[in-house]
């Protein structure tokens, strides 16, 4: 029987909102007879059964209610109805500076933070050379605290949160600030923690990022649960719906709580295949040329629109895009499909392929899918680097 980490039963959490400070005040010495308050509830009606060693992603848009379930469930903030139940340690990191006395260093903090969490001073110190490399933060590790960038207690702090070796660890955008050199460092971390059996409730704006750490997800609008399930399916309803709202067309899809709006343009399908083939390939060599199949639908058939790929290595680094503007082709009628056809200069790795389709002027999206689909490359040279450059040496006269 699978045992459960996390469980959240119809929870919901209401707020009073004051219209300014004596309204509290009337309120508390008229003894109910004065309500000067407004309710608001963040959440409503939240459940989920999170198996040990499995990642939730949670996604949604500013003020959904996203870190308000984070809050809940890590016992910062009680919940107004329903309940939930947490079994292991657990171990967070919801808020920039959360826990960190400003004045201290970080060093101090490191310190002040392990023994509220029940770690000997002993271990934290055969593991401070660990954690200072893990952080990068150098001699400011000797420094207050409120002299720190926003990147900089990001980095203490992710660093803190994974002192505990938590049975359960709750991230809140925590890849959000740092450089990218860091924020690989915290996903393979996250996926070395996760491969040992640690469960992860993980909120984040990136669906590149949920994709790629966890293996559900939910998307939560206006504090309630709109879909939970696979978090390629759940990112992509999402994004989709963020575009619909946005073209002010999400008035039914929030009454079902899927994003598939028939009577906009849409992509299709994606497929990478060998050039002249129509099957999906996975694997390719450095050299190989490559044809990417990607489609659209337009039930209207008004208008003329563009297709648009980006490549990105699995670390989200963006390797090379493309848009059939630039090469003089476009889409009409109500559905159809383009080739972009290409000599693979990438090195060994894995790939992801982001699919767009966008306006006659280009300047807006009318759909996406991020990392739709996946490929990788298998090369046996020498050469470092993302891409085997087409080069040649030359002497001096060669070259004249």
């Amino acid at each position: 029987m699978t045992e459960i980490a996390v469980k959240a039963e119809n929870l919901g959490k209401r707020f009073k909102i004051y219209p300014d400070p004596m309204g509290r005040f009337v309120e508390m010495f008229s003894f109910g007879k004065a309500v000067r308050h407004e309710e608001v509830w963040a959440l409503k009606n939240i459940h989920f059964e999170l198996p040990r060693g499995s990642a939730l992603g949670i996604i949604g848009a500013n003020g959904a209610g996203k870190s308000t379930l984070l809050k809940v469930v890590s016992g910062t903030t009680p919940p107004t109805t329903g309940s939930f139940s947490v079994n292991g340690r657990l171990g967070s990191l919801l808020e920039l500076g959360a826990g960190f006395h400003p004045e201290f260093s970080g060093r101090d903090n490191i310190f002040m933070n392990a023994a509220i969490m029940g770690i000997s001073k002993r271990e934290v110190k055969e593991r401070f050379d660990e954690l200072a490399d893990f952080a990068e933060l150098g001699e400011y590790l000797g420094r207050p605290v409120r002299t720190y960038s926003s990147g900089m207690a990001m980095r203490l702090g992710f660093a803190v949160a994974m002192m505990s070796h938590p049975d359960v660890l709750i991230l809140d955008e925590v890849l959000a600030v740092g450089d990218q050199h860091f924020q690989k460092k915290c996903m393979d971390r996250i996926r070395e923690i996760r491969q040992s059996g640690t469960t992860i409730l993980f909120v984040s704006h990136s669906v590149y990022h949920v994709r790629q750490i966890c293996d559900r997800a939910i998307w939560i609008h206006n504090g309630e649960m709109i879909q939970h399930g696979d978090p390629t399916r759940v990112t992509d309803d999402y994004v989709n719906f963020q575009y619909a709202q946005s073209a002010g067309k999400a008035a039914q899809l929030e009454q079902t709580g899927h994003a598939v709006v028939a009577e906009l343009p849409h992509l299709g399908d994606l497929k990478v295949c060998r050039a002249g083939e129509s099957e999906d390939c996975e694997t390719f060599g450095t050299g190989d040329t490559v044809d990417f199949h990607l489609g659209f639908k337009n039930p209207s058939g008004e208008g003329t629109h563009h297709l648009g790929l980006i490549v990105s290595r699995n670390d989200d680094i963006q390797v090379f895009t493309s848009r059939s503007k630039e090469y003089g082709q476009r889409v009409t009628g109500t559905s159809g499909s383009l080739i972009m056809r290409v000599k693979l200069p990438l090195t060994s790795g894995e790939y992801y392929v982001s699919g767009f389709l966008l306006d006659e002027s280009c300047d807006h999206v009318m759909d996406q899918r991020l990392a739709w689909n996946r490929f990788k490359v298998e090369y046996n040279g020498m050469e470092k680097g993302v891409i085997l450059a087409d080069c040649q040496w030359l002497t001096p006269q060669e070259a004249v």
